[in-house]
């Protein structure tokens, strides 16, 4: 809501068109993290702006001012000139995951919060049809206006979710990695897509992690860093070597190793894979690991990598061959993973690490239902068996430091960090030999991050292998080496001494 307008003059007293959005000295904070600090920024109007940084930077935490979702505790938002208090249909925002509703028509996702209605009160369903068609009429797919959501493809559901946040009319739209789980060439139907709501004079504000867009789409770029501006500048007075250096700041380490672990020839190989690719894109990959290693593959969203790894874990068809310790693994197989000794922590615990239901001792323990007696699970009381389970949990919990009021405590009552915890302890109650773990530190603070990577040091030590799969930096602070992946392949690998500069460029597909 709106509440005031502000406009300017010049010395000459002729009224001047305020800027789309003006972000004035604004702060967040929540509880003891700083999100935003005296951050201000102006974006004209029928600018297309690219908004760039790190995990962690800030980014989110804007959008979410922006759009009303959260509070500014110090400073001042303005849209076209009038000071922003909560939620305005002047800002329009496509987040990176979708928020239709698959099992209704794209007409009706595109008019969702705002149904026409007749004079009864019910829904004018011609009336929505028509509205909703001419929207999509601009995008050229006015004939999909009946089709479920469930039915489209990727780039047409992109489409329609952008349909929805303009059909208010917004002067601002938002687009949060809007390639997401796009092919090549849906991404360039789209880029063609943002073409046409630039001459509409829409303003765009540009999030993605993949510059190479960036610099297709946008003019401008704005770089936060730690919670703060770092610069805005046009995007042609700023070369991408330059654009690295200011996300990823003067004060980079100058390796991620922090372990002096030497991983050399005399130590086994655990793990090796053979062409490995998955179908859609992905490899064919060469992959070699020896116990006590811990390796790296990095790569932007779409690279390629956590289909890999999903693969390597048997979620996934694979091609080419893989032997643990070996032993032939078959592909697409989780039980033959797991009987390998391969553990797996997926990127996405709420989605598919961890069960809301159940507590955490049963979290925890899923996949180590055989040690504890899996024959005798039909005969032995219920009791028995919770002992059982609670006391391989609790081995766990010591090991992962997790911080629960019992094992019947519920794991959605947890912080995220124990939450991760739990999903690991579950990929080690198998004892495995190669743990892969995808974005392992994704939404938990730093104390939890520093448990994590501490018993990671301590699983290595044993002699096994872990296999870190992420495009953030600072989850290969163990790796020995780092493998980065662009469009399916292993195109760069860095060993010890390469610096966070070096493998940003190598995620963007520069040349080593």
């Amino acid at each position: 809501m709106a509440t005031r307008s502000i406009t300017a003059e010049d010395p000459q007293g002729a009224t001047q068109v305020p800027p789309a959005i003006e972000i004035i000295g604004v702060s967040k904070r929540f509880g003891s993290t700083q999100a935003l600090c005296d951050v201000s920024m102006t974006v004209p109007r029928g600018a297309s702006r690219a908004l760039l940084g790190r995990n962690g930077a800030g980014k989110s935490t804007l959008v979410s001012l922006l759009t009303g979702i959260d509070t500014v505790d110090q400073g001042e938002i303005r849209i076209a000139g009038t000071v922003a208090t909560g939620q305005d249909e002047r800002i329009g925002c496509v987040y990176q995951r979708s928020s239709l509703i698959p099992a209704l028509t794209a007409a009706e996702n595109v008019l969702l919060r705002n149904y026409p209605r007749g004079r009864a009160g019910l829904i004018d369903w011609n009336s929505l049809r028509q509205q909703a068609r001419a929207e999509l009429d601009r995008w050229g797919i006015g004939e999909l206006a009946d089709t479920p959501v469930a039915a489209l493809d990727p780039v047409h559901r992109k489409a329609v979710e952008i349909c929805r946040a303009l059909v208010v009319e917004p002067e601002v739209l938002i687009l949060d990695e809007p390639t997401a789980g796009l092919d090549k060439r849906d991404g360039e139907r789209l880029f063609d897509l943002l073409g046409g709501l630039r001459e509409r004079g829409v303003t765009l504000i540009y999030i993605s992690h993949h510059l190479d867009e960036v610099y297709r789409v946008c003019e401008s770029v704005t770089v936060m860093r730690d919670a703060r501006h770092v610069v805005t500048s046009d995007l042609g007075d700023l070369p991408m070597d330059a654009l690295v250096a200011a996300m990823v700041g003067p004060d980079a380490p100058a390796t991620a190793a922090a372990r002096a672990r030497d991983v050399g020839a005399s130590n086994e190989v655990l793990m090796t894979a053979r062409d490995a690719g998955v179908p859609g894109g992905v490899g064919p990959v060469d992959l070699e690991i020896r116990r006590h290693e811990c390796l790296g593959i990095a790569g932007l969203e779409g690279s390629g990598k956590a289909d890999l790894a999903r693969a390597l874990a048997g979620l996934l068809p694979r091609s080419g061959t893989l032997t643990v310790a070996g032993q032939l693994v078959p592909a697409g197989s989780v039980p033959a993973a797991l009987d390998a000794g391969i553990g797996f922590v997926p990127e996405d615990r709420h989605h598919d690490g961890m069960v809301p239901g159940l507590d955490v001792s049963e979290n925890s323990t899923m996949t180590a239902v055989t040690r504890i007696g899996r024959r005798l699970a039909a005969v032995l009381p219920r009791v028995i068996r919770r002992t059982r389970r609670d006391d391989v949990y609790r081995r766990l919990a010591e090991t992962w430091q997790i911080k629960a009021s019992s094992p019947r405590q519920s794991i959605a009552e947890l912080s995220g960090g124990n939450q991760q915890k739990c999903v690991m302890a579950r990929a080690l109650a198998t004892q495995p030999q190669l743990l892969v773990l995808v974005n392992p530190t994704a939404g938990i603070d730093v104390s939890a991050k520093a448990s994590i990577v501490a018993t990671l040091g301590n699983v290595l030590d044993d002699g096994a292998a872990v296999l870190v799969v992420s495009e953030d930096p600072d989850d290969f602070v163990l790796c020995d080496r780092v493998l980065v992946m662009f469009k399916g392949r292993i195109s760069t690998e860095l060993r010890s001494g390469w610096d966070e500069k070096e493998l940003v460029a190598a995620m963007q597909g520069a040349e080593q």
